[in-house]
């Protein structure tokens, strides 16, 4: 297996570079960072990353619903040592694992309660939320799961990992912080110990500073983190957050391992904006970061120690995308796409695979009837168009390929198994 880095020019002023995981014959390429130093990636590299956590972002949200038992007991399953959640208070004071402000995109919100579907998280009760189905939106075998409780999550993990938790839009939760100290502390989590992989049993991390003083005032012993994702914070930001926080986020797409010696220098540690492809994992390993956070546990442990990525691409895979169309990406017969190559001698019938974006939060299903043949092309538009042999029209209303920074696609095949992983980054135009 190798990992291939490709370069595709999209229009006369920008440049997407693609990373896709496929086989072929040449020689692995070093992967560049973001200052343009060549480097071995850590997948190639022997496992030199050992010492590095395994963070599961939701849980395992390419294999199950995001946030629910089901997504916690696959990121277990697959060796993750953290589990990350973002933590919300209910109406009536309970703490609920919901990323969104809104029940809207991961339940049936809109079918039990239809006149306040787009009403935040913390309007509901704990037995309203209860009656959600926060499972059919990902695949009809999840039907039934439920919005999960921290302290239900607390008691499926049984001491097996350690835990990430995110206080969620605190501004929409008064208490949040406070309550859920008063929990962890109810489950001995109430300091700054590590697991044997390393990670802190329990961390808590915020992009809302004023949040984690009130945390850090129940627990001043557990270990905070700022979430600012993205670029680096400068020098005096890092040394400020020194003074009473562990850790910093940070994108390893746009920072170099110098952002991350810098962070480090402060006395902080580092930790990433979620990556799933093979490339992109490295590239964070490289740079120094001291978590991997990440979609893909599996993929992630793999890549980390050292052995071969999987899935192992074969048959059909991501060949490029089109994120970025001149004029309105989501123009009829002309929108944002992903192409599927046949890597094949033998015709392969795709109906039914789907893609997922990074944030996982979009299925795009190819319909009945569609043929991939040898050494061809499909392009996957996301938008609306005339359907033919080698162009498929998912008639999406909204772009859903980030064309800013980059984005990672996941490709299923119709039982569900992820069989290519492709992400691509977008360079800053100066």
């Amino acid at each position: 297996m190798r990992v291939r880095s490709l370069a595709v020019p999209l229009t006369a002023a920008t440049a997407v570079v693609l990373t896709s995981l496929v086989a072929v014959d040449s020689a692995p390429t070093p992967t560049a960072d973001a200052a343009g130093t060549s480097v071995e990636t850590a997948g190639r590299g022997g496992g030199h990353h050992r010492e590095v956590p395994v963070v599961a972002h939701r849980g395992a949200p390419r294999h199950a619903p995001e946030e629910t038992a089901a997504a916690y007991r696959e990121a277990l399953a697959q060796g993750a040592e953290v589990l990350e959640g973002d933590v919300q208070l209910t109406a009536d004071g309970e703490l609920v694992l919901v990323h969104d402000d809104t029940l809207e995109r991961t339940t049936n919100v809109e079918e039990v309660f239809p006149e306040r579907a787009g009403a935040d998280v913390g309007a509901f009760t704990l037995a309203e939320i209860r009656r959600l189905d926060a499972g059919s939106w990902h695949r009809e075998e999840y039907a039934g799961e439920r919005v999960p409780t921290v302290e239900e999550i607390l008691r499926l993990n049984r001491g097996r990992a350690a835990f990430s938790f995110e206080l969620k839009a605190p501004e929409k939760s008064p208490g949040v912080a406070t309550r859920l100290a008063e929990l962890l502390a109810e489950y001995g989590y109430d300091d700054d110990s590590t697991t044997r992989s390393g990670a802190f049993r329990v961390l808590v991390h915020s992009r809302d500073q004023d949040a984690l003083r009130e945390f850090e005032s129940v627990l001043p012993d557990v270990p905070l983190a700022y979430l600012t994702g993205g670029a680096m914070l400068g020098d005096e930001e890092l040394a400020e957050l020194a003074e009473w926080t562990v850790g910093v986020f940070a994108d390893p797409r746009v920072t170099s391992a110098a952002d991350v010696e810098r962070a480090h220098d402060a006395g902080l540690l580092v930790y990433n904006d979620p990556v799933d492809s093979p490339e992109q994992l490295a590239m964070t390993l490289d740079q120094g970061y001291d978590y991997l956070v990440t979609n893909l546990t599996d993929t992630a442990r793999r890549v980390r120690d050292g052995r071969d990525p999987e899935p192992r691409a074969a048959g059909v895979v991501v060949d490029h995308v089109y994120p970025n169309p001149s004029g309105d990406d989501m123009r009829p017969e002309e929108s944002e796409y992903v192409a599927l190559r046949n890597t094949t001698n033998r015709p392969i019938d795709v109906s039914g695979h789907y893609l997922r974006d990074g944030a996982g939060n979009v299925r795009v299903i190819i319909g009945d009837g569609y043929v991939v043949r040898p050494g061809s092309l499909l392009r996957v538009h996301i938008g609306t168009g005339t359907n033919t042999a080698t162009d498929y029209h998912a008639g999406l209303e909204t772009a859903i390929l980030n064309n800013t920074v980059g984005d990672t696609i996941q490709y299923y095949n119709e039982r569900h198994v992820i069989e290519d992983v492709y992400s691509y980054i977008v360079p800053a135009v100066a």
